[in-house]
C-alpha cells in the first residue's frame, strides 16, 4: 500500500478548509411572513447569523451550510408584539436561543440551486428543502414552514395567526 506524502495531505486538507467561509454577520438577515387576522401580514427580520457556508457550485457534494439566527434578534417593529414573540408562548428565547439549519443534501435546479437539511427551532428538528441562488458569496433562499410542525404558537387562534410561515434568507459570506 503508497502511503501519500504528509504534504500532500496537508494541501487537500487546508484546500478544503479554506472553501468554507464565514456568514458575514452584519450582512445576514432572515425576513419572514406570515398572515395575521386572515386580510393582513405581519412581517419581520432576524439578524445575528453565525455558522459556515461552503458552496462548491461546480462539485455539489462538496458544499454544506452550518447556520444559526440568535432567536432573541426576532423584530417586526412592534416592541409589545416582539416581546411576546420571544416569550414561552413563541421563540421561548430563554431555554431555547438559536434557529439552526445543517445541510444534508444540494442539488442543481431549473431556477439555481436547491438544499435539504435540518431546521431546528424550539427542540424540534424537521426536514426542509430550499431552493437557491448562490452568488458572488450570497445565499438567497426562499421557502416556508408550519410554525405548528415546530410547536411555534401552538396555542394562538388559526384565524388570528396563520400556520404558514414564509421566509426569505439572505447570507453573505466573507
Amino acid at each position: 500500500m503508497k502511503k501519500l506524502p504528509f504534504t500532500l495531505i496537508l494541501f487537500f486538507l487546508f484546500s478544503f478548509a479554506i472553501k468554507a467561509q464565514n456568514v458575514n454577520t452584519e450582512k445576514s438577515v432572515v425576513h419572514f411572513k406570515i398572515n395575521n387576522l386572515v386580510f393582513s401580514y405581519v412581517k419581520g427580520t432576524f439578524t445575528d447569523m453565525t455558522g459556515t457556508v461552503n458552496i462548491d457550485t461546480d462539485h455539489l457534494s462538496n458544499s454544506k451550510i452550518d447556520v444559526c439566527i440568535a432567536a432573541e434578534t426576532v423584530e417586526t417593529g412592534n416592541d409589545k408584539r416582539d416581546t411576546h414573540l420571544r416569550s414561552q408562548d413563541f421563540f421561548y428565547v430563554e431555554n431555547n436561543p438559536n434557529i439552526c439549519f445543517v445541510s444534508t443534501t444540494f442539488s442543481k435546479s431549473e431556477e439555481g440551486f436547491t438544499t435539504t437539511g435540518k431546521l431546528t427551532m424550539l427542540g424540534v428538528s424537521r426536514d426542509v428543502t430550499i431552493p437557491f441562488s448562490y452568488k458572488n458569496n450570497t445565499f438567497i433562499g426562499t421557502f416556508k414552514i408550519n410554525r405548528t410542525d415546530y410547536h411555534l404558537g401552538e396555542n394562538e387562534n388559526p384565524f388570528v395567526i396563520g400556520e404558514m410561515v414564509k421566509i426569505e434568507i439572505t447570507c453573505m459570506v466573507n
